[in-house]
């Protein structure tokens, strides 16, 4: 849209380097590490002789998903009758089966990357009503001796447990059981969405996910996960029996806890504007971290935190989809602005698809749409508070990637006054590319 009648302000302030220190624990080798975990799952190896064996591929973007599961494939091979990739992304991939290869193969994993098939029919099988909360397993798993539950074990953005949690329950996120209980279950993955109003996805998920793994229909053996660090690297590589529900889910929340602790974090607590240049589905599963912006899936005011521990953010700008995403652009809602080249990469069906599924509608409405970066910041400006000391703005990479950040000059006692945080250069002009977008590669890489 054309935004030059707009109120804007010409004052975009100069901004400092920053680089955050996390602590960033790795597997000093993920092969070595997969190959240790897959041991202890499988002492015995004649256990999975004649077997047919299940490894489910989720959608997000985890770094060595395509290492581990080859490696996987690699140890199994050997002991069994066969080795299936399942594809198993609830409605990420567009609600298709080409969809789901189609996001599998973004993330290196492909039948000749492998070396076995990759299963993505769409097909599932209704399993059982426990508790009003359905469960729904795809055909593909079905059709398989034994599962392994293969994921990352990390915060979920749409999941908010209360506190005390619910007796019997462990307070699971995203991990072994959500893949089993949504990932798994393709397109009815809605069948426990709609719970969130009453109990709660984390809820409805261990419901679900206890029933398959204590039921007959389905042989969960047990979970192969990755725990990653700030760096977006594999922190850890573990592994879980599935003998019992209660050891199993135990092991997830300790995992899970782990998690936690190395999550990357906004540089500073209250921000005006946030400038952050890639959203997407590879990135988190609302584009961005609901909780590391401090802003609910299902609708939030402009400058008031989710809770009371997560930044107060007021305005965000997003200035592009990552291609990891297939287009689904599920979270822009979270966006008060978004740019051109943002807007033209958006598939609405696949969108709307996601966010209705995930029961959060909102999170697919069209932010107000700029030329380009430097547009959308000159409104995004106008239109939001600013202290005394000049507007606080925040430029990052990803929710994903913030170990390097850029500040507001105003911002820049906040950083020195911080022992965790690193001041890289002095105050000057945001610089920005001959077409209008902020030029932040020139202040740090964003690859691996």
């Amino acid at each position: 849209m054309k935004t030059s009648h707009l109120p804007r302000s010409k004052n975009i302030p100069s901004v400092v380097l920053i680089k955050q220190h996390f602590s960033v624990p790795k597997e000093a080798d993920v092969r070595e590490a997969t190959v240790r975990e897959l041991k202890k799952l499988f002492p015995d190896t004649t256990a999975i002789k004649g077997k047919i064996v299940g490894l489910t591929c989720p959608s997000r973007g985890i770094r060595d998903i395509a290492q581990v599961l080859i490696t996987a494939v690699s140890f199994l091979k050997p002991h069994c009758k066969e080795v299936r990739i399942l594809t198993a992304m609830g409605t990420h991939g567009g609600g298709t089966s080409e969809g789901e290869r189609a996001m599998a193969s973004d993330r290196g994993v492909t039948e000749e990357a492998v070396g076995t098939r990759i299963f993505s029919n769409m097909e599932t099988r209704y399993i059982d009503t426990v508790n009003d909360v359905e469960a729904h397993v795809s055909e593909d798993a079905l059709a398989c001796d034994l599962v392994i539950l293969t994921n990352r074990i990390k915060e979920h953005t749409d999941i908010d447990w209360p506190e005390p949690l619910p007796e019997g329950f462990y307070g699971l996120e995203s991990g072994w059981t959500k893949i089993l209980a949504l990932g798994a279950s393709k397109l009815r993955a809605i069948e426990q969405h709609r719970h969130i109003p009453t109990i709660g996805l984390g809820a409805a998920i261990e419901i679900s996910s206890r029933r398959i793994i204590e039921g007959k229909e389905l042989v969960i053996w047990g979970g192969l996960g990755i725990i990653e660090n700030a760096r977006d690297e594999t922190a850890e590589i573990i592994s879980a029996r599935a003998e019992s529900a209660d050891r199993f889910f135990a092991i997830e929340a300790q995992a899970l806890a782990r998690s936690k602790e190395l999550m990357p974090a906004m540089p500073v607590r209250t921000v005006d504007v946030l400038y952050c240049n890639s959203l997407g589905k590879d990135l988190s599963g609302q584009g961005m971290h609901t909780k590391t912006i401090g802003r609910s899936p299902y609708g939030y005011q402009q400058g008031k935190p989710w809770k009371s521990t997560m930044p107060a953010i007021y305005t965000i700008v997003g200035s592009r989809l990552s291609p990891g995403s297939h287009g689904n652009a599920i979270g822009v809602g979270l966006c008060e602005f978004i740019t051109q080249r943002f807007d033209e990469e958006i598939e609405w069906d696949r969108t709307t698809l996601n966010s209705l599924s995930a029961l959060c509608p909102c999170q697919a409405r069209r932010p107000i749409v700029c030329e380009h970066d430097r547009d959308a910041l000159e409104v995004a400006l106008a239109m939001s508070p600013s202290g005394p000391d000049g507007p606080r703005m925040v430029f990052i990479h990803s929710t994903l990637k913030m170990e390097h950040a850029l500040l507001s000059e105003s911002l820049l006692n906040d950083a020195r006054a911080n022992s965790n945080l690193e001041t890289l250069s002095d105050p000057s002009p945001l610089r920005f590319s001959s077409d209008g977008y902020v030029d932040l590669e020139s202040y740090f890489r964003f690859g691996h």
